[in-house]
């Protein structure tokens, strides 16, 4: 007797290319041939957002138009209304002239709230969560009944006679109808699992899980009491409690670290793009009021980018760093440090965190760094694969199970037929 597995790459619940590219997605052709369905009336969309928060990041979004506290329109016809509970908002997406539109402009109004917030609002708990909801010819429950037992669902549940619930091949599925509708609604759910290994700054497409870049740190050759007078003179503010300029940019901060008599400008927060072009500002004042660049020592510009990871396991990170051509690696019990073409690369792992910090210095090209991180990133995830994948060989070695067949799929997993005997 045998029976078939499919093994998926342990560091990804999807695939590391499709993390990168997954996009809202039409209702598969299984449903469209058994479901009636008429058309799409809208998408319903979770989000992490705050209802406090809502309406400050709504702002920020070009062209759109306030209804109503709770609604926005488009000129491309995307209408968004908002339903608020305690903790978060979710999305409601209709208008536009067909379900294709409507998907489109629905991702790229995400993309730029993304932006805006600096982070993936529609992540929660490493999951994005999606409703589609499509009339129907249905209008009676024991119809759509027959329906869900012709293909075979699943814990069928019947709330009322307006109400029916089920999971069809593995898609959860409602039909409703509210008070007013002759019809039923049908609405299906598409999860959305990301867990990347490594996160990649250049994905803007509203799948990244946060932004990768959490800080960076600039030298600079400031002396240790001339600071203060600088920031007066270029009018900018300074707490004397805790060293910090304050920023325009949402939720960032601006720490002054003195290091060896000058100070090192530390740029938190989480989006990071907008700290650049702040940082670029604050400089280019400053530097006016010292009357020479405040950020070259010997000559030479040095900028520290933090890096956020999900690497957890030290031999696969020490195996990686070494198969990418690592130089002077050196371990202690929480900290990595190498060098990798060119640039210093230290890994850290702080008490009580799963997970290493990237810090990497002697950046010559953001792009060049970009690249690596993104090389790293692939690289962990394929060895993390082999780990698993063996440690599932010998667990069927010692259960005195054979492996028949294996077969990888261009998505990296890993078909597996077992003898059980």
């Amino acid at each position: 007797m045998s029976i078939t597995l499919t093994a998926y790459p342990a560091a990804f619940l999807i695939s590391p290319d499709k993390a990168k590219s997954e996009q809202l997605k039409e209702i598969s052709e299984s449903f469209e041939d058994s479901t009636a369905i008429k058309n799409m009336r809208y998408i319903r969309v979770l989000t992490n957002l705050r209802p406090v928060d809502l309406k400050r990041y709504m702002v920020y979004v070009d062209g759109c138009k306030c209804i109503s506290p709770e609604t926005y329109e488009f000129s491309n016809g995307l209408c968004v209304r908002w339903n608020f509970n305690q903790m978060n908002c979710e999305a409601l997406l209709s208008g536009c002239k067909n379900s294709k539109q409507l998907q489109h402009y629905g991702e790229e109004f995400f993309n730029k709230l993304d932006e805006i917030v600096g982070e993936n609002v529609r992540l929660i708990n490493s999951c994005e969560y999606f409703y589609y909801n499509y009339e129907t010819e249905y209008t009676d429950v024991e119809n759509i009944q027959k329906t869900l037992e012709k293909q075979r669902a699943k814990n069928i549940y019947t709330e009322s006679s307006s109400q029916i619930s089920a999971n069809v091949d593995g898609n959860n599925v409602r039909y409703y109808r509210e008070a007013m509708d002759t019809n039923f609604t049908l609405e299906v759910e598409q999860k959305i699992i990301i867990q990347n290994i490594g996160f990649d700054s250049s994905v803007s497409n509203g799948n990244f899980a946060v932004s990768p870049l959490k800080s960076f740190k600039i030298n600079t050759n400031i002396q240790g009491k001339e600071l203060r007078k600088l920031l007066r003179e270029a009018g900018l503010g300074y707490y004397i409690g805790n060293s910090q300029t304050p920023l325009k940019t949402y939720n960032a901060t601006l720490n002054w670290i003195l290091q060896n008599g000058t100070y090192i400008a530390e740029f938190c927060g989480p989006n990071i793009k907008a700290i650049e072009k702040e940082a670029e500002e604050i400089f280019k004042k400053m530097n006016i009021a010292a009357k020479r660049d405040l950020r070259y020592i010997n000559e030479f510009s040095q900028v520290t980018y933090s890096y956020n990871t999900n690497y957890t396991d030290k031999g696969i990170l020490l195996n990686t760093l070494t198969e990418h051509g690592a130089s002077n690696i050196t371990e202690s019990e929480d900290k990595i440090s190498c060098d990798l073409f060119g640039m210093g690369m230290v890994y850290t792992k702080k008490d009580g965190d799963s997970s290493y910090t990237l810090e990497i210095t002697r950046v010559s090209s953001k792009e060049e760094c970009m690249d690596l991180i993104n090389n790293l990133n692939s690289e962990y995830g394929l060895n993390t694969q082999e780990m698993t994948y063996n440690k599932i060989k010998e667990r069927l070695a010692q259960e005195n199970m054979r492996l028949e067949d294996e077969t990888i799929l261009e998505d990296n997993s890993i078909v597996l037929t077992i003898d059980i005997g």
